[in-house]
């Protein structure tokens, strides 16, 4: 989504002393530095229309610099990251809409049966949250170790020696609950359950439920926010990167 300031570097020089080496120093440091700016912008933006996001997903912005040989500055969402799924996985589809892609937890459980293909996992009544709303990262291992899907190795981590023999040996019965996978045929609706306690007490409660699609709406306009930064803090950034480049030219 380029934003051209072409016109507007055009419009400033015209005012200004400066010859073109003083000029593409501006322009670099001013595309730079509003780039810059432009990333609390982006976050303030995720605050308003994400319910209580993430340090993670606020931090899922880096900016490109601009260079002598590159007169562009570029704001972008991380594509990579080593134990979890990048922000630009799961943030694309809040900016453009559209389907959301799977994540880790769900593929492991696809691999080995316990979900089937096509579908996503939402929490159920029975899920833990943490205090962003997303499932517990504590109890979606606890799943992939019941069901012995563990097909990344960053899942377990940041385990002890004593957590991962613990999750090895289970905790159903120790603990009083189970989990099942629950079928329509089971006059349940397809998803994971827990079933907690024994006898005339036990309880069954949704972890997991599975659902055709997960299909989000156009909600975090990048561009807009991008744009408006580049409105309001370009000029003043070109025209403080001038002085810097008189002052040093003299």
């Amino acid at each position: 989504m380029p934003v051209n300031v072409r016109g507007a570097v055009a419009a400033l020089t015209s005012q200004m002393q400066g010859g073109q080496k003083q000029v593409d120093f501006a322009t670099r440091v001013a595309l730079t530095r509003t780039a810059q700016a432009a990333v609390p912008a982006l976050q303030r933006e995720m605050r308003d229309v994400f319910r209580n996001p993430t340090p993670y997903t606020l931090s899922g912005l880096r900016v490109v610099p601009a260079t002598k040989t590159r007169l562009a500055a570029t704001v972008m969402l991380k594509d990579d990251a080593t134990k979890a799924t990048p922000a630009a996985k799961y943030l694309l589809p809040q900016i453009k809409g559209g389907q959301r892609g799977q994540k880790r937890f769900e593929r492991a459980l696809q691999a080995v049966g316990a979900m089937p293909a096509g579908y996503r996992a939402v929490p159920g009544s029975g899920a833990r949250l943490d205090a962003f709303g997303n499932m517990s990262r504590g109890q979606i291992v606890q799943l992939l170790a019941y069901f012995r899907a563990f097909p990344e190795a960053g899942y377990k981590a940041n385990m002890t020696a004593d957590s991962r023999a613990r999750l090895a040996r289970g905790t159903k019965r120790k603990q009083g609950y189970a989990y099942f996978v629950g079928r329509p045929g089971d006059r349940l609706p397809l998803g994971i359950y827990q079933r907690v306690g024994f006898g005339f007490g036990s309880a069954i409660k949704p972890v997991l439920l599975f659902v055709r699609s997960a299909v989000y709406t156009e909600r975090f306009d990048f561009e807009y926010v991008v744009r408006k930064t580049v409105e309001t803090e370009f000029a003043g950034e070109f025209a403080r990167a001038m002085v810097e480049a008189e002052r040093t030219a003299r």
